[in-house]
C-alpha cells in the first residue's frame, strides 16, 4: 500500500467519526431552531394574555371606581349617565347599568332617556348579584346593538338595599384591534376563545370566524390543561403549531399559531449551512492529505535514491526534509557515504573504528531504550489523562442523543463537553512549552524590568479564574520598585503558573498571598495559599515531570503534571532557584521563588514612580455627581479608603447644587450625561460661585472624542477622564498641588 493511499485512509478514519457526531449535531441543531420558534409562540402567547387581562382588569377597577358614585347612591340615574359615559373605553366599549332584574336602566350608547331593552341576561345578573364577584361573559349577542358583544360585569351593592349590576360591553372589534396591536411575523394566527369554544377575535378573517366555534381539537386541549401547544389543521386546513394559554380573569383562551412549514424552514435554513460547513472541511481535510501524502513520496523517493547511490559506492549528498525522521535518514545515510570512504582510505584503522561504532552503537541503544521506557510511561500517563476528559465527553454525546429535547440536559451536556475541550487544551499548551524548554529551544530576552509590573501581568492573566472562586488576593511589596534583570514574559509565566495553582487548588472564597523583597541580593517572592495543601510523600518530587498530588473525582484540578516542572526550568534558565513547603494536607502551601537582583550601576535608574497606595495628599472634601449609582458610591469609597478623603455623593444636578454651598467641597468630580442638566452646565453654574473659582474639576464621562475635551475645558474643568478611569490615576490627581494657575495650565487628559 502507497503512502499516499495510507494517509488517505488515516484522514477518513477520523472523519468518519466526525461526520456521524456532525449528523448528531445537525439534527440537534434542527431541533433546537425548531424549539426556539415554539417558545417565541408561547412568548406571544403570555403576552397576549397579559393585554387581554390588562384590559379586562382596567374595566373591572373602572367600573368598581364608578360604582362607588354618589349620584348613583342618591338615584341620580341622570347624573350618574353623564359621569358614565365620560368613562366609555371609546367606540368599541360602553357602560351599562341593571337592575336585579336585569332591566337597563342606563346605557352610554343610547342618549339618556332612550327606551331600552328589559330583562336583559337575567341569569348573568342573579349569577352576579348572588355571588357578588366580578363576572366576564362569553361572546353573546348584543342586545342594543346589533352583533356580538362581551360583557365585564361587576356588582354594585347599594346603603338602600337597592342591588344594581354595572357592566362594560366590549364589542368583538375591540378585542381584534387589541390582538392586532401586537408586533409579530407574517403568517401567524391569533385567536381569543370564549369557555364554549367560540371565537371571540382573530387576527385573520374575523368577520367570517367570530362567533364560529374553533377547532374542536384546539378546545379539547385548552380545557385539559392551563396552557400547552398542539399540532392540528387550523379552521383554513393549514397544518400550524398551536400554543395556548388562558386568561386569569376570564378564562378565556389565548391561542398563537405558526405554520409548520415556516417554523420548519428555519430549521432547515440552519442545517444547510452547517452541512455545507462540514462538507468543506471534509474537502480541506481531503486536500491537506493530498499535499503532505506528496510531500512524504517525494522525501521517500529522496531517500531511496540516496540509498541506491550508497549502494554503488557514491556518498548522497545531504538533502532537508521537513519531516524530522526523514532529515534522520537523510543524516545517516550521508554519515554512512562518509564511513565507507574512509573505510576505503584507511584500512589499517578497520577494526578501530569497527570497535568505535559497536561501543557507539551499544551507547546508542541504551540511550533508545532511556528514551523509549521514557516515551512509555509518558504516553501512559498521556492516555490517562486524555481518557478522563474523553469519557465525560462520551457520555454528554451519548446524552445528548438520547435526550435532545431536554433544554436543560443539553445545557448541562455542551458545558460538561466545553470544559472537558478546553481541559485538553491546557494539557497540550504544557506539553510543548515543556518540550521547548527541556530541548534547549527557549531563549531568554533578558532586560531591565520591575517586579511590580511583572506581578501586575500575572495577577490580570489569572483574574478570571481567581474572581470565580472569590478568593481573596493579597500583596505585600517593598515600598520601593524592585528592579532586576530578566525576561519579562517568562517572568509573568512563572508567576501565572504559581497563581494558577493556588487558585485551583484552594476550595472558594480562599486566601491567596504574594510577599515579595530582596534579600542578600536576591529577589526573594512568595506565592501561598490557604489550599489543600502537600502531602509529605510528594513535597520531594513535586517539580518533577508528571508529579501530582491526590486526584479528585472531579478532575478539577487536571494535567499532566508538567506545570511546576516548567516553572522549575524556566527559574533555572534565570539562575535562580524555587522551592515548596506546606504544613501538611488541607494547611496550604507556599512556593518561594529566589532571582539574582543584578541592576546595572553604570546605567542611570528612572526615577522611582509613585507605587499603588502610595498617592496620598492632604485629606481634601470631593463631591461626586454621577447618575451612575454603583459607579459613583464605588468611586467615592476608593478615594476614601485610599486616599483618607471626605466624598459626598449626589446622583443629580439639582441635589449638588443645593448642598454644594453647605458641602464646600475643594475638588468637584462631574458625569457629562446628567438626568437633569449636563455635566458642562453644572459646572459653569459652580465655577460663577464665588467659594469655588479655585476649586479643582475633573470630568469623568464616556464621551471621550477630542471635541469633549475640548468642550471640557471650555466649560472650565480642569481635567477630562473618560470612563472607565482608573481610580488610582483619580487619586493622584486629587494629590497634586491645587493651585489655580497650575491647573489652569493642565493639559486635558482622557
Amino acid at each position: 500500500m502507497r503512502i499516499r493511499t495510507y494517509l488517505f485512509l488515516m484522514a477518513a478514519g477520523i472523519l468518519v467519526p466526525v461526520v456521524v457526531f456532525a449528523g448528531l449535531a445537525l439534527g440537534m441543531l434542527q431541533n433546537a431552531e425548531r424549539e426556539a420558534a415554539l417558545r417565541g409562540l408561547k412568548e406571544t402567547s403570555n403576552s397576549i394574555a397579559l393585554l387581554v387581562d390588562r384590559e379586562l382588569y382596567s374595566a373591572e377597577a373602572g367600573l368598581r371606581v364608578l360604582g362607588g358614585s354618589p349620584s348613583l347612591a342618591q338615584g341620580d340615574l341622570k347624573g350618574f349617565y353623564a359621569q358614565a359615559r365620560r368613562a366609555n373605553r371609546g367606540s368599541t366599549g360602553w357602560t351599562v347599568l341593571l337592575d336585579e332584574h336585569g332591566q337597563q336602566l342606563i346605557n352610554t350608547i343610547r342618549p339618556y332617556g332612550s327606551a331600552l331593552p328589559s330583562h336583559t341576561a337575567p341569569a348573568l345578573v342573579k349569577h352576579v348579584i348572588a355571588t357578588q364577584k366580578t363576572y366576564v361573559s362569553d361572546v353573546i349577542p348584543g342586545p342594543v346593538v346589533k352583533g356580538l358583544v362581551t360583557t365585564v360585569n361587576v356588582p354594585v351593592p347599594i346603603d338602600e338595599g337597592k342591588r344594581y349590576v354595572l357592566s362594560v360591553a366590549f364589542s368583538t372589534d375591540h378585542f381584534t384591534r387589541l390582538i392586532a396591536s401586537v408586533d409579530m411575523p407574517p403568517g401567524w394566527l391569533v385567536g381569543i376563545i370564549d369557555s364554549q369554544g367560540r371565537f371571540i377575535a382573530r387576527n385573520h378573517n374575523p368577520e367570517g370566524l367570530i362567533g364560529k366555534p374553533a377547532r374542536p381539537e384546539l378546545v379539547a386541549a385548552a380545557r385539559q390543561a392551563h396552557s400547552g401547544q398542539i399540532r392540528h389543521n387550523t379552521v383554513e386546513g393549514t397544518e400550524a403549531y398551536d400554543v395556548f394559554t388562558h386568561s386569569t380573569l376570564s378564562g378565556w383562551t389565548l391561542a398563537v399559531a405558526a405554520p409548520v412549514e415556516l417554523i420548519e424552514r428555519s430549521a432547515r435554513h440552519a442545517a444547510f449551512v452547517a452541512g455545507m460547513g462540514l462538507l468543506a472541511a471534509m474537502l480541506c481535510a481531503a486536500a491537506l492529505a493530498a499535499y503532505f501524502g506528496r510531500q512524504h513520496v517525494r522525501s521517500i523517493a529522496r531517500a531511496v535514491k540516496a540509498a541506491t547511490d550508497l549502494g554503488a559506492g557514491q556518498a548522497p549528498r545531504r538533502v532537508h526534509s521537513r519531516v524530522d525522521e526523514m532529515n534522520e535518514l537523510h543524516d545517516a545515510l550521508h554519515a554512512a557515504g562518509e564511513q565507507m570512504l574512509q573505510a576505503q582510505a584507511y584500512r589499517r584503522n578497520a577494526e578501530i573504528e569497527r570497535q568505535a561504532l559497536l561501543d557507539a552503537e551499544k551507547t546508542a541503544r541504551q540511550m533508545a531504550e532511556q528514551q523509549n521506557s521514557a516515551k512509555d510511561q509518558f504516553l501512559a500517563m498521556l492516555g490517562h489523562e486524555l481518557r478522563n476528559p474523553l469519557a465525560p465527553i462520551s457520555t454528554a454525546a451519548q446524552l445528548l442523543r438520547l435526550q435532545p429535547d431536554d433544554a436543560k440536559r443539553v445545557r448541562y451536556a455542551s458545558d460538561v463537553i466545553s470544559r472537558q475541550v478546553e481541559h485538553i487544551n491546557s494539557l497540550l499548551g504544557d506539553m510543548l512549552d515543556v518540550s521547548r524548554v527541556t530541548r534547549g529551544l527557549v531563549t531568554l530576552n533578558m532586560e531591565e524590568i520591575e517586579l511590580d509590573a511583572i506581578l501586575d501581568r500575572a495577577l490580570e492573566q489569572t483574574h478570571s479564574l481567581v474572581e470565580s472562586a472569590h478568593h481573596r488576593v493579597e500583596l505585600a511589596l517593598p515600598p520601593t520598585p524592585i528592579r532586576m534583570r530578566g525576561d519579562r514574559t517568562r517572568l509573568t509565566q512563572i508567576f501565572a503558573n504559581l497563581l494558577n495553582n493556588a487558585a485551583k487548588y484552594t476550595p472558594p472564597n480562599g486566601r491567596i498571598g504574594i510577599d515579595a523583597k530582596v534579600d542578600d541580593g536576591h529577589v526573594v517572592v512568595t506565592v501561598s495559599d490557604t489550599g489543600e495543601g502537600l502531602a509529605p510523600e510528594l513535597a520531594p518530587r513535586v517539580f518533577d515531570l508528571f508529579s501530582q498530588g491526590e486526584r479528585k473525582p472531579d478532575r478539577a484540578q487536571g494535567g499532566l503534571g508538567l506545570g511546576l516542572a516548567l516553572v522549575q526550568s524556566l527559574v533555572q534558565l534565570h539562575g535562580g532557584s524555587i522551592t515548596a513547603s506546606s504544613p501538611g494536607p488541607g494547611l496550604g502551601s507556599s512556593f518561594t521563588v529566589t532571582l539574582p537582583c543584578e541592576p546595572r550601576d553604570s546605567a542611570p535608574l528612572p526615577a522611582p514612580r509613585r507605587r499603588r497606595g502610595d498617592a496620598r495628599g492632604p485629606a481634601l472634601r470631593v463631591m461626586i455627581v454621577d447618575d451612575n449609582v454603583d459607579g459613583a458610591i464605588s468611586l467615592s469609597l476608593f478615594l476614601e479608603a485610599a486616599g483618607g478623603h471626605n466624598v459626598c455623593t449626589y446622583y443629580d444636578a439639582s441635589a449638588a447644587l443645593a448642598r454644594a454651598a453647605s458641602e464646600a467641597p475643594d475638588v468637584f468630580i462631574l458625569d457629562i450625561g446628567l438626568p437633569d442638566i449636563t455635566g458642562y452646565e453644572l459646572a459653569r453654574q459652580l465655577r460663577a460661585m464665588a467659594q469655588f473659582r479655585d476649586a479643582l474639576f475633573i470630568a469623568l464621562t464616556g464621551y471621550g472624542q477630542p471635541q469633549d475635551r475640548e468642550q471640557a475645558r471650555e466649560a472650565g474643568f480642569d481635567h477630562h477622564l473618560a470612563k472607565p478611569a482608573d481610580p488610582q490615576h483619580v487619586l493622584e490627581l486629587l494629590s497634586r498641588p491645587r493651585k489655580a494657575e497650575a491647573r489652569r495650565a493642565a493639559s486635558v487628559r482622557s
